[in-house]
């Protein structure tokens, strides 16, 4: 208790002191100024005699305002203003005193000079080590990497104040603002610049020696699409600042700035979602996700469990996928009820036993292999996952009372040229051609997603990283863009608008050449191509198109409920019989590993099968025979 006493008197008499005596020198110069430097005697009498009440007054009101409770080495405006209002007070308590009985004789041209003195001196030294910090870090300031703030807000100012002031370990030296605001040019925030406007950054980055543009968090779709554009023209390395609602949401506390990801170069508006009829779809119902452990499955889990379903069933051959997912899922205060199914979806016996015990209400079928230029070379693996697995599960969704089957597609099934999108292309088919019952049967097609487990992006990322070459199949090659959360909000919405037997496309936006993509990526590194990173064409690989379609001749697009899902309307629906009978042989020239394999592909894919000499039993028959011919199997269900 005695030292804490002393602690606080010691902390409270350091400050008291040091005002004191800046009241008498601010006064002393308060007179110097009031007499162009000759003070006659008689003042400075007076004021050696009266600056003592007078230094009383201003530390008692300093005292009451909690002025010497404060940390003033991080001060900052809302502090000064108290000190502020507290020198005033004690200024007009001297002049009144002054005016009613012979306590200050001063003139009161003085009395308010010196106030203002006071305010200045004391506002200083409680800043002095700060102050002194900011002197004595200017010379090392050669040696930090110079920053162009884009936009002038509250975040703007509020790094600009972060990185001023030490923040990052001192490494970075604002060198001002550019802002598309006349007001505002030439003006100043935080003590630095508006130095120009948009246009003038690759002028500015150049003459200033910009090593990072920032770009502030207030500017999006378009507006942050051509501030990109113009960054990019520069040397600079671009980020950008989160906007104001990711701090509100917690997702930051303070505004950092981040490396702009590639969905930030797409400039993709925020997809909007009926979460009414989502939740209405998935809420209270058992729903099974295949390929949950694969990028698109993944999310789908992710998105799913917001809706609260009865239990989410994940199911996927890859034990570690899975673990890691339910692990993630299970992290947060209320956890779905989960599955896990750890099993192959061409095993039909098991697949069988898993929709006995569990009879899914909705099935989003994602599992398939997808690397277009490997399945080029294993068409009998495409063939079994991905025509096969998607037989076995149509059949047992309808078996067993399924509500809806969300069939995952892709863009690469129109007009195929591949054999994973002519094994796409059969699952639409097979799709299209179910026979109507209570289970809806829809297939949604849409181009790549950003991230996902094949996509270029990552490979891209990685080939930077290791300082190059990127390499890139064709200038001309193009493809669809859209991101991962994007592609799976969308999803859900189309299997609320289905009404059975319909192929769904989402809305891909303009075709990218990949090229752009490359040397975008390249550039957000703040490299330069053909300069720190190479770009070497390597050929169009075996299987892949310059330019992906989303509507085949035959088909036409037509609006939905929502503006960025489409149903494409074919007029040739498939005789599911013929189909069913081509596909089973198809199947059999898989298992049996027959050369005439990948020409029966592209008939089935490209036309209308024609009848086989030989034709094999529907694929409903074979699940029906399995458990005469096979072992039972036993389902193992991991519960969370």
């Amino acid at each position: 208790m005695k030292a804490r006493a002393l602690h606080l008197v010691k902390r409270y008499l350091r400050w008291m002191v040091v005002d004191a005596l800046l009241v008498a020198y601010s006064f002393y110069l308060a007179l110097l100024v009031h007499f162009d430097g000759h003070i006659p005697p008689h003042y400075l009498e007076e004021l050696s005699r009266d600056i003592l009440p007078m230094a009383l007054v201003y530390i008692s009101i300093n005292y009451l305002f909690g002025i010497y409770d404060k940390i003033w080495d991080y001060a900052g405006l809302q502090e000064f203003v108290p000190l502020l209002e507290s020198t005033v007070i004690g200024t007009s308590i001297i002049a009144v005193a002054g005016a009613f009985w012979p306590l200050v004789r001063l003139p009161i041209g003085s009395l308010m000079v010196g106030g203002m003195l006071t305010f200045i001196l004391s506002s200083a030294a409680k800043c002095s080590r700060r102050l002194l910090a900011d002197l004595l870090s200017r010379p090392a300031r050669t040696g930090r990497e110079r920053v162009l703030i884009v936009g002038v807000d509250d975040l703007a100012q509020q790094l600009a104040h972060q990185l001023q002031n030490g923040g990052a370990e001192g490494k970075y030296q604002v060198v001002g603002f550019v802002d598309n605001d006349p007001s505002h040019l030439g003006m100043s925030v935080d003590g630095l610049k508006v130095l120009g406007t948009h246009g003038q950054i690759p002028s500015l980055v150049a003459e200033k020696k910009v090593d990072i543009v920032i770009i502030s968090g207030s500017f999006a779709g378009d507006e942050l699409q051509r501030l990109i554009s113009i960054c990019q023209d520069t040397d600079a390395q671009i980020k950008v600042l989160p906007t104001f609602h990711k701090l509100v949401e917690g997702h930051d506390t303070l505004p950092h700035p981040k490396d702009l990801t590639v969905e930030d170069l797409l400039g993709r508006k925020p997809v909007q979602v009926d979460e009414k009829a989502c939740r209405l779809l998935l809420s209270g119902k058992r729903v099974l996700v295949t390929g949950a452990g694969g990028s698109i499955g993944s999310e789908l889990c992710r998105q799913i469990a917001r809706f609260d379903p009865e239990v989410l069933l994940m199911l996927d051959n890859d034990e570690t996928s899975l673990h890691d997912l339910k692990v993630e899922l299970s992290a947060g205060p209320n956890p779905p009820r989960l599955r896990l199914l750890l099993a192959d979806i061409t095993n039909a016996g098991k697949m069988e036993a898993i929709f006995r015990e569990h009879r899914p209400h909705i099935v989003f079928h994602s599992a398939a292999y997808k690397h277009v230029p490997i399945l080029e070379y294993h068409p009998d693996e495409a063939v079994r996952v991905n025509i096969l697995g998607t037989l076995i599960l149509t059949e047992l969704a309808q078996k067993y009372g399924a509500e809806k089957f969300v069939f995952i597609s892709t863009d690469k099934a129109v007009n195929p040229s591949s054999v994973m999108g002519a094994t796409k292309r059969i699952g639409e088919l097979l799709i299209a051609g179910m026979p109507k019952g209570k289970c809806l049967f829809t297939a949604v097609r849409f181009g790549n997603v950003l991230g996902s487990r094949g996509s270029v992006v990552p490979t891209f990322w990685k080939q930077i990283e290791l300082g190059g070459p990127v390499t890139v199949t064709h200038p001309e090659m193009k493809r669809f863009f859209m991101s991962i959360p994007e592609a799976v909000s969308l999803i859900i919405q189309a299997a609320s608008l289905t009404k059975g037997g319909e192929v769904f496309m989402l809305d891909m936006g303009e075709e990218i050449k990949i090229l752009d993509l490359a040397k975008r990526m390249i550039r957000l590194r703040g490299l330069r191509v053909g300069k720190d990173i190479k770009i070497e064409f390597i050929g169009i690989r075996p299987g892949e198109k310059l330019h992906e379609e989303l509507v085949a001749q035959a088909e036409e697009k037509q609006p939905t409920a929502h503006p960025r899902i489409f149903r494409i309307r074919n007029g040739h629906l498939p005789d599911r019989t013929t189909l069913l009978q081509g596909v089973s042989e198809l199947i059999r020239l898989a298992e049996e590993g027959k050369e005439e394999l990948v020409a029966k592909l592209w008939e089935i894919a490209k036309g209308s099968p024609k009848q086989q000499s030989r034709p094999s039993a529907a694929i409903s028959d074979r699940i029906e025979d399995l458990e005469e011919r096979r072992p039972r199997e036993a389902l193992h269900a991991v519960p969370s």
